[in-house]
């Protein structure tokens, strides 16, 4: 198999589980990984879910818009600071998370986390040589979640 063959193999692979998802438990690929972040750690600010999932800040903002609408989560001001806003699971994300398919992160970022350090640096590597060669002008996707493409 080539090298075009296995990138068509992984994404096809991440938008079958992503589809698979969505059928399972109602939410998207994207929401069962943002629910899932905060059922591992509760209380995460925008800021901090946007990292946990590589994705904009905006971008998780309107994911936790939809999330908070079908009241799967719900939003704090707790502490010293009231601009900082807490995140946390609902009784209902919860039970959407215990009940969705696995990895609830989704097969590439599941795989990509259990590949070893020096093969992931390797990987990157060679991504960053193939996005140089591909002139790639509109970096934004590069912080879209795979099931929001």
């Amino acid at each position: 198999m080539g090298v075009l063959q296995k990138f068509r193999l992984v994404f096809r692979s991440a938008q079958k589980h992503f589809h698979w998802v969505e059928k399972q438990c109602g939410v998207s690929g994207a929401q069962l990984w943002a629910l899932w972040e905060l059922c591992e750690s509760p209380g995460l600010s925008v800021s901090e879910l946007a990292r946990a999932m590589s994705i904009h800040q905006s971008t998780a903002s309107n994911l936790l818009d939809k999330l908070e609408h079908r009241k799967l989560i719900r939003r704090e001001r707790k502490g010293p600071d009231q601009r900082i806003v807490r995140l946390f699971a609902t009784p209902s994300g919860l039970a959407v998370v215990s009940k969705a398919p696995r990895p609830a992160r989704g097969v590439l970022p599941d795989a990509l986390g259990q590949l070893p350090e020096s093969e992931l640096r390797s990987l990157d590597a060679s991504l960053n040589a193939l996005v140089s060669l591909m002139r790639i002008r509109d970096e934004r996707a590069a912080m879209t979640p795979l099931s929001e493409i």
